[in-house]
C-alpha cells in the first residue's frame, strides 16, 4: 500500500505561504535524546531568486506523518542559520530547539545546600518559564551541597543528571529529566515497544566494542567526615577501572555517580543503526526496540533509541533513520 507523506511547516504560528511551501525540497528533523538541541533543516528551491533569506529568530514548528494516519508534532525550533548556495540556487534554513536559545545557557554562580534534585530542577524550570517533567524517584534524590561556579543552568542540570543516572532535555517548553536507558517517559510512564525486522529497513549496521579492552568498573571518591579522610567506592569489577574526577560529598552520591557511569559504559558497548523502508514519525528517543530476524546475539539484546532522524524529501517521501544502543 502506497502511503502519502505529509510535512507541514509553520512560522510564528502561521502556515508558510504558498510561494515558500511549494518550494520545499527537503525537511530533516533530528531528535537527540539529551544534552544537545534537536535540529531542523529545510532546503528550498530558489532557482529564480524569488525567495528572500529568512530572518534568524523565527519560531518554526514541524508536523510529519502520512495522510489518513494523523500527524506527529516534531517540535518547535528557532532559526539560527541561513545559507544561500548554487548552482542550482537553494536556500538552507537551520534551526535548533526553541528553549535552547533562552538564557538557560548563560553562565552564573550559585550554591545549593541540602536540596533535593527535584528542588533544584524546579527552581531552574520556574526561572526559565519551563514546565518540569521529572520522575518522583529522581526528584527525591538528596544532594548535600552543589556549587554552580560560572556555569549555566543547562550545564548544571546536565552534570547533576549524569551523576545520578539520568538524562536531561529541553523540548516544547518542558524541562525533561528522566532515567537514562529506562524506556520510560520523563514522568515515568512506559513507552510502547516497537518491533523491527530485516524487512523494516534497507540498510543496517551493528557494532560491538571489545569488552576486554573497555573499563570493567568505575570508582568515585568521597569525603568521609567521620574519619576525616577520602574514601573510594567501586561499581563493577576490579581490573581496568575508570576513576571519576572530583570528590563527592558523601558515599551515597559517590555510589550513584559511579553506578551511573558504569551503566553508560555498558549501554555504549553495542550499537545498531537502521534506515527504515517506511518512516515511523511517531518514534522518539528512549523508545524501546525489539529486533527480530537479525543475528541471534543482536536479537537477544534489549535496544533503545538514542537518536532518531526523520526526513521528508520532495522526490523520495518520508524516511526515518534510527541509532540504537543496548539497554542495560
Amino acid at each position: 500500500m502506497i502511503k502519502t507523506p505529509v510535512c507541514i511547516i509553520s512560522a510564528d504560528n502561521k502556515p508558510l505561504n504558498e510561494l515558500i511551501s511549494k518550494r520545499i525540497l527537503s525537511v530533516t528533523v533530528t531528535d537527540n535524546r539529551a544534552n544537545a538541541a534537536d535540529e531542523l533543516s529545510i532546503v528550498l528551491d530558489d532557482h529564480d531568486g524569488a525567495l528572500q533569506l529568512p530572518k534568524r529568530g523565527v519560531r518554526l514548528n514541524c508536523l510529519m506523518g502520512f495522510k489518513g494516519e494523523g500527524l506527529h508534532d516534531k517540535g518547535d525550533f528557532i532559526v539560527d542559520e541561513t545559507e544561500w548556495s548554487g548552482t542550482p540556487d537553494q536556500i538552507t534554513i537551520k534551526a535548533s530547539s526553541a528553549n535552547f536559545k533562552s538564557n538557560i545557557k548563560e553562565a552564573k554562580s550559585k550554591s545549593y545546600h541540602r536540596k533535593t534534585f527535584g528542588a533544584i530542577a524546579t527552581e531552574i524550570a520556574q526561572n526559565h518559564k519551563l514546565t518540569l517533567v521529572m520522575a518522583a524517584a529522581l526528584k527525591a534524590i538528596a544532594l548535600s551541597h552543589i556549587d554552580q561556579t560560572n556555569e549555566s543552568d543547562l550545564n548544571l542540570l546536565q552534570r547533576l543528571a549524569k551523576q545520578n543516572g539520568a538524562e536531561m532535555a529541553v523540548k516544547k517548553d518542558r524541562l525533561l529529566i528522566f532515567t537514562a536507558g529506562s524506556a520510560k517517559t520523563a514522568s515515568g510512564k512506559d513507552l510502547p515497544t516497537i518491533t523491527l525486522t530485516r524487512n523494516s529497513g534497507d540498510q543496517f549496521r551493528y557494532s560491538e566494542q571489545d569488552r576486554e579492552s573497555d573499563h570493567t568498573g568505575v570508582s568515585a571518591s568521597y569525603q568521609d567526615t567521620g574519619k576525616a579522610k577520602r574514601e573510594k567506592v567501586i561499581n563493577g569489577d576490579k581490573g581496568k577501572v575508570k576513576h571519576l574526577k572530583g570528590t563527592f560529598a558523601n558515599k551515597a552520591e559517590a555510589e550513584r555517580a559511579s553506578a551511573a557511569k558504569m551503566a553508560e559504559i555498558k549501554r555504549q558497548m553495542a550499537k545498531f543503526s537502521i534506515n527504515l523502508a517506511y518512516a515511523l514519525p511517531e518514534i522518539s528517543t528512549e523508545s524501546p526496540i525489539t529486533l527480530q530476524g537479525f543475528k541471534a546475539e543482536v536479537d537477544k539484546l534489549k535496544w533503545i533509541v538514542e537518536k532518531a532522524t526523520h526526513s521528508y524529501a520532495k522526490n523520495s517521501g518520508l524516511t526515518t533513520q534510527l541509532e540504537l544502543e543496548s539497554q542495560v
